[in-house]
């Protein structure tokens, strides 16, 4: 697991067992009273919901994590690509 981005409450983040995987996505958790919740974003070739795993998040926190991932979609694809590469990541704090 690496980890790519902390945004809000959110941590996005990739599975190595991910690579083989032809569309680029990540993995979104956040911490409910003491479990955690998980959804899938596609980044390509547009950030878009896997509807089969959007998890317990509400709609409006759906949407919220969407419209970060948008806006942080070059960090992330940049962070991607070095995990891909076997490059070890360090996630951003922003």
């Amino acid at each position: 697991m690496g980890k790519l981005l902390i945004l809000a409450k959110y941590i996005f983040l990739i599975y190595s067992i991910d690579i083989t995987e032809l569309r680029k996505h990540v993995h979104v958790t956040h911490a409910v009273k003491g479990h955690k919740v998980s959804c899938k974003f596609w980044l390509e070739p547009f950030v878009e919901l896997d509807e089969n795993k959007k998890g317990n998040f509400t709609e409006i926190e759906l949407r919220e994590i969407q419209r970060l991932i948008e806006e942080n979609k070059t960090i992330l694809l940049a962070q991607l690509e070095d995990f891909y590469k076997g490059i070890l990541i360090k996630a951003l704090r922003l």
